[in-house]
């Protein structure tokens, strides 16, 4: 089987829950899959989760846009060894610094890089092509391409993460919904809740499981905002 053939089929990873491609340097040259610009006359419509790498190295971006701010933060894993035993894959997050984004190039302290169009198998895709990303799956400096997928509905309230929430909208709420509102950012972190009452509520949640003590360095821009609005709300109750 000749090189370029097992980089295209690397290239497509696919797993029973979804298709997920992403592509080295090395891959994308090898297969001769050609990239070109996509470029949005709204910036917003970048917005949503870029995966690169797969199995243990596997990270992605989640690229969230709203009220003129713009964060990228990048979600990864790693096992926890306690004890000489493994107690679990556990996810942290990092948030890029100085994160903009002109036409279809892509600026951050962390990485540089532009938003990419391409051809697999007759299908095309949409993708962030990083110039020597944080998670290295390739050869160090080189390039990666994260592949585009929407945001991920985790939770009730999962748009505190991708959108600033109105105060019409928090104002319609009572102070039991604005709790939840406000705990479910800091859950979606795998935050340990200390109070017996948030913690059975968020251990019901399929999607919740706790194992950070501290997740302030986690929370985007975006999620401050929001959790500063909800608290306004709930001191004038």
């Amino acid at each position: 089987m000749r090189i370029s053939t097992i980089m295209l089929i690397m290239f497509l990873s696919i797993t029973t829950a979804q298709a997920q491609l992403f592509g080295t340097q090395d891959m994308i040259e090898e297969g001769n899959i050609s990239l070109r610009i996509w470029e949005e006359q709204s910036i917003n419509n970048y917005s949503g989760i870029y995966s690169f790498g797969e199995s243990e190295a596997e990270s992605s971006l989640h690229v969230s846009i709203a009220g003129g701010i713009v964060c990228a933060q990048l979600e990864k894993g790693d096992w926890v060894i306690q004890n000489l035993e493994v107690v679990g894959w556990h996810l942290s997050y990092e948030n890029f610094t100085n994160v903009k984004i002109k036409g279809n190039q892509f600026y951050s302290d962390q990485s540089n890089g532009e938003f990419v169009t391409f051809e697999v198998s007759n299908k095309k895709y949409k993708g962030l092509k990083l110039n020597n990303p944080p998670v290295q799956t390739g050869n160090d400096r080189d390039y990666e391409i994260g592949n585009y997928s929407k945001v991920n509905q985790i939770g009730k309230y999962f748009n505190t993460k991708t959108k600033i929430i109105s105060f019409d909208y928090l104002n319609e709420m009572n102070a039991e919904e604005l709790k939840i509102m406000r705990n479910e950012i800091y859950a979606r972190y795998h935050y340990v809740f200390k109070t017996e009452k948030m913690s059975d509520y968020f251990n019901k949640q399929e999607w919740y499981s706790g194992y950070h003590q501290n997740v302030d360095s986690f929370l985007t821009q975006i999620e401050k905002e929001n959790i500063k609005r909800i608290r306004n709300v709930e001191k004038s109750e």
